[in-house]
C-alpha cells in the first residue's frame, strides 16, 4: 500500500512538474509574442515572429501572425505605389488644365484692352476673367500640392533671417489691410536666424497671409518671438462669424469656414500642415472668442 501511494505521489509530482513547465513556457512565449508584435509597429522591422515552444497551437498562431503581417506590408507597398500614380495623374491633369486656361486668360485680356465692348459686355468679360483666374489659381494649387505630397527630395536647409522674411511677407499685405481698414498688431522680434528650407518656409508664410486675407473681419496680428531655443510664430485674425468654424477641421484638405462666400480651394492650411510636418515643426489652430490663431512652434537647435 505504501509503495502504491508513493508511486502515485511520484506520478502526481511528475505531472505537476510537466504542467508547471508548460505553463512557464506558455507565459514566456506570450511575453515574446507581445515583444515581437510591438516591434511590428515599426514599418522597417522585417523579422518574422518566432516561437521556441513546440505546442502546435502556438506555432499555428505565429504562422498566422506572420502571414497577416506579410499581407499588410504588401498592401502598404501597393497603397504607396497607387498614391504615387494618382499624384502623377493629378499633376499631369493639372498641367494640361493650366495650359488652355493661361491661353484663355490671354485672349480675354486682349479683348479687354481693345476697348470695343459695351458696358454690359465689359461686365460679362470681367466675370469671365475672374472665373478663369480662379480656375488657374486652383489648378496651380493642385499642381503644387501634388509635388509636396509626393516629394521625396531632401530639404535644402540654409540659414534664413526669419525676422526679415516674415516682416517682408507682412508688408506685402498692406494693400488689402488698408483697403478694408483692418486694425493691425505686429510684434516681430529682430534677428531671429534659423536653418530652414526657404521654399517651404516662404510657402508656409504666404499661405498663412492668404488665409488671413480671406477671413479677417476687422483685426489682424502677427507675432514672432524666441524663448531660449524655442521659436514661436503666431498669425491671428478676428472672424465675422466664429460659430461657422470647426477648429478640428481647419487643417483638413478642402475645408473652408464658409464655403458659400470664401474664395480659394481650402488647401492653404492643409499645405501649411504638410510643410510643417516635413520641417518637423508643430502647428496648431486655436479659437479664443472671435480670434482665430495659427501657432507654429519649433526648436532652433533641431534645425542647426
Amino acid at each position: 500500500m505504501e509503495i502504491l501511494l508513493g508511486t502515485v505521489c511520484v506520478c502526481l509530482l511528475v505531472i505537476l512538474t510537466v504542467l508547471l513547465w508548460k505553463y512557464i513556457s506558455l507565459k514566456k512565449n506570450i511575453r515574446r509574442f507581445s515583444q515581437e508584435l510591438e516591434k511590428l509597429k515599426d514599418s522597417d522591422y522585417r523579422q518574422p515572429v518566432n516561437v521556441t515552444d513546440f505546442d502546435k497551437d502556438i506555432v499555428k498562431l505565429a504562422v498566422k501572425v506572420n502571414e497577416h503581417t506579410d499581407i499588410q506590408r504588401q498592401l502598404g507597398v501597393e497603397y504607396e505605389e497607387r498614391k504615387k500614380q494618382l499624384g502623377t495623374v493629378i499633376s499631369g491633369i493639372s498641367h494640361d488644365f493650366r495650359t488652355p486656361l493661361t491661353a484663355s486668360l490671354g485672349y480675354l485680356q486682349m479683348i479687354e484692352k481693345s476697348g470695343e465692348l459695351s458696358d454690359k459686355n465689359a461686365e460679362y468679360l470681367g466675370i469671365a476673367m475672374q472665373k478663369n483666374q480662379y480656375l488657374k489659381a486652383l489648378s496651380d494649387e493642385f499642381f503644387e500640392l501634388t509635388k509636396i505630397e509626393n516629394s521625396s527630395d531632401e530639404l535644402q536647409l540654409e540659414e534664413v533671417n526669419l525676422s526679415n522674411l516674415l516682416t517682408e511677407t507682412v508688408l506685402e499685405q498692406h494693400s488689402w489691410i488698408a483697403a478694408r481698414n483692418i486694425a493691425t498688431d505686429f510684434e516681430i522680434s529682430d534677428g531671429i536666424m534659423i536653418q530652414a528650407d526657404v521654399h517651404c518656409l516662404t510657402r508656409i508664410l504666404n499661405n498663412l497671409m492668404s488665409n488671413a486675407q480671406k477671413y479677417t473681419a476687422d483685426s489682424f496680428g502677427v507675432t514672432l518671438k524666441q524663448d531660449g531655443d524655442r521659436v514661436i510664430i503666431c498669425v491671428s485674425n478676428t472672424l465675422a462669424d466664429s460659430t461657422s468654424l470647426d477648429i478640428d477641421k481647419v487643417f483638413d484638405p478642402f475645408y473652408r469656414m464658409d464655403a458659400r462666400t470664401a474664395g480659394g480651394s481650402g488647401l492653404g492650411l492643409y499645405v501649411v500642415k504638410l510643410l510643417c510636418d516635413r520641417l518637423d515643426w508643430t502647428v496648431k489652430a486655436e479659437l479664443n472668442n472671435d480670434y482665430f490663431e495659427i501657432v507654429i512652434r519649433f526648436n532652433k537647435e533641431e534645425l542647426l
